[in-house]
């Protein structure tokens, strides 16, 4: 087998162990994701899967980064807005939602687990968390320059990003749990959201 060849079918067992343990999660969990049960699924020996992954930690962590790097491309895809910020805030965050929701049941396993290793990567409470997560930093920049222009109130720009990412959260949360929600529904849910985040507790009120 030539080396090109051979490094497209690792490339190609890898994605089979990552796609196979997605599945695993977004179904029973991350607690209900197991070595056996992959090898089960894709018919390959343990000793295949340990030649990619250490455990199924590093498994998980890596399902996890790929989900993460995912949902940040599509808040990068939002353009810096200078003269309106909060218009950016909320491309940012729509996108956030819609990526999110995409990825529902991985989102819901990954973001409801309380697992010390997992909240190493995606805990967001922390003070000055916002210099360990891009996605947090990137909405603080955000706020600090709102608040320079004069659009938004002056205050702690990582506690203000750490509620409206919370409260997104929530959001979030509730349409993977109510999942049959009309489309109409979310997107109305959505803008409802954003209305009252900036006009009660960001954006400057007019003289």
């Amino acid at each position: 087998m030539g080396k090109e060849r051979q490094m497209r079918k690792q490339e190609e067992i890898k994605k089979l162990i990552m796609d196979t343990a997605r599945n695993i999660i977004s179904k029973e969990g991350i607690e209900g994701l197991s070595i056996r049960k992959i090898t089960n699924k894709i018919e390959y020996s343990p000793a295949i899967i340990y030649h990619y992954f250490k455990d199924k930690n590093e498994i998980v962590e890596s399902v996890m980064m790929e989900g993460y790097k995912k949902i940040l491309n599509s808040i990068k895809k939002a353009k810096i807005n200078y003269d309106e910020p909060e218009k950016e805030i909320k491309e940012v965050f729509t996108n956030y939602i819609k990526a999110a929701l995409e990825y529902s049941e991985e989102y819901k396993a990954f973001m409801l687990n309380d697992n010390p290793s997992i909240l190493n990567r995606i805990g967001i409470l922390e003070k000055g968390i916002s210099q360990k997560r891009q996605s947090l930093q990137l909405l603080c920049n955000n706020i600090q320059r709102g608040v320079k222009q004069g659009r938004y109130i002056p205050c702690d720009a990582e506690l203000t990003a750490q509620i409206i990412w919370t409260s997104t959260f929530g959001l979030i949360i509730r349409l993977i749990i109510e999942k049959n929600t009309p489309k109409e529904q979310v997107d109305n849910l959505i803008e409802r959201h954003f209305t009252l985040l900036f006009n009660g507790v960001i954006l400057t009120k007019e003289e």
